[in-house]
């Protein structure tokens, strides 16, 4: 992304966060870009196209960062803790992206619309790492699917924690929480099946 439109990215993050969609302007991202108006529309079409740009550039930024981390580890529960660790961390370091994504999942709007599909390929990258663990463990009856949309409410809800308290949590605390119940599950799963 070049400096100009990391500017634009930048500031249609903190004037959506701030003022909802509604509420935010195009004029009032430029302003806080440091761009004319004339520049921001050379690279958007208007504030859906831009609000777009943004959910799926701060989606791709977590994949990318969670993808880079677990490179080379090959057991599936430390891969998970990883991945979990850096999702948080991420949502931790840019909240404002966070409010933006919380309060647009419902409606009818094509943006709406939008932003479900790119939460869900979040869902995607986790439910592959619950795959695995599932299958090193033998666990069989565990959703993996369920599993990555559980993970996931994990990471809205601590964002909404931050959001609301507005104080700091331990984010690698929120992960051992949240890996040991996924160790529990699956031991309960192995403690059915084995006895």
């Amino acid at each position: 992304m070049n400096k100009t439109k990391k500017a634009i990215f930048d500031s249609a993050i903190k004037v959506f966060s701030s003022y909802g969609y509604e509420g935010a302007t195009v004029e009032e991202v430029a302003i806080n870009a440091g761009v004319a108006k004339g520049t921001l529309y050379y690279h958007f079409k208007g504030k859906e196209d831009l609000f777009n740009f943004i959910i799926k550039e701060g989606i791709n930024f977590i994949k990318e960062e969670v993808l880079e981390a677990v490179i080379g580890i090959k057991d599936p529960i430390e891969k998970m803790k990883i991945s979990a660790t850096v999702q948080l961390k991420y949502v931790y370091e840019n909240k404002d992206l966070f409010r933006v994504i919380m309060s647009q999942m419902w409606g009818i709007a094509s943006r709406h619309k939008e932003m479900r599909e790119q939460v869900k390929t979040l869902i995607n990258i986790t439910t592959v790492g619950f795959d695995e663990v599932i299958a090193e463990k033998h666990s069989k009856g565990l959703n993996s699917e369920i599993l990555g949309y559980s993970f996931i409410g994990v990471l809205f809800s601590s964002a909404l924690y931050e959001i609301i308290n507005e104080g700091q949590y331990d984010h690698d605390e929120i992960v051992e929480k949240f890996m040991n119940q996924v160790r529990y599950g699956i031991q309960l799963k192995e403690d059915k099946i084995f006895n």
